[in-house]
């Protein structure tokens, strides 16, 4: 089941880029050194930046991916996309622990690409392609996967700073139905805090409820859009 997921997936070659923009050949990517655990998944966080502190969130992540699994009951691959993975520890826990037929990987860097490799090396990818790893602007990947009418179960999004942005292309690739799982691990403007380094016409303030507040505003800027 998971070849056909990936077989249905058309991925960026260096064949398909212009000459400039081709990645080197690399060696095989090495284990991963496996310094960090969360929730018993091990991985090597590298020089990405990783925050123990926001394990919740990707807990979160996990157990709404999981639920949505079980709910579409449905023989159909399951796909989750990470728009923006760091490391890759959202997307290797998508793999251990929902059990996804296939994910995609995807940071803008291209200097993190040995370390996501490294941890997600552990699920082979052949016969059974389970994962993908590329470097491309978020709203540039997610626009192509509309294009190609590639859609995915889960699309994850955990941006620096505000995910507006990303809204509009991330409901395009996502499957109808499926679930779309933003967080922003260091949107402090939208909790009231640092309100002279907001860009985004918007100054929330401070309150006991500041998720549901981020929420408001993220909507507000969608629908300014």
């Amino acid at each position: 089941m998971a070849t056909s997921a990936a077989a249905a997936l058309s991925f960026p070659t260096p064949r398909a880029l212009p000459s400039p923009l081709q990645p080197r050949r690399r060696r095989r990517a090495e284990p991963p050194a496996c310094t960090h655990s969360e929730r018993g998944v091990t991985f090597d966080p590298g020089s990405a930046f990783y925050r123990s502190d926001s394990a919740a969130g990707r807990d979160l992540a996990v157990l709404a991916a999981t639920l949505h699994r079980r709910a579409a009951d449905t023989p159909a691959p399951f796909l989750c996309l990470d728009a923006m993975c760091g490391c890759g520890v959202r997307a290797l826990r998508y793999l251990a622990q929902v059990g996804a037929d296939f994910v995609w990987a995807n940071d803008a860097s291209e200097a993190l690409r040995p370390v996501i490799v490294g941890n997600l090396s552990r699920f082979e990818r052949a016969p059974d392609r389970r994962w993908a790893v590329s470097h491309l602007d978020a709203t540039r990947l997610l626009s192509e996967r509309y294009l190609r009418r590639e859609y995915f179960d889960v699309i994850d999004v955990d941006s620096f700073g505000g995910d507006a942005a990303y809204i509009r292309a991330a409901l395009l690739a996502l499957r109808i139905g499926g679930l779309l799982y933003l967080t922003s691990t260091d949107w402090r403007s939208a909790r009231g805090y640092g309100s002279r380094r907001s860009h985004i016409g918007a100054n929330a303030i401070k309150t006991n409820c500041p998720i549901e507040c981020c929420l408001e505003v993220a909507q507000e800027i969608r629908n300014l859009r």
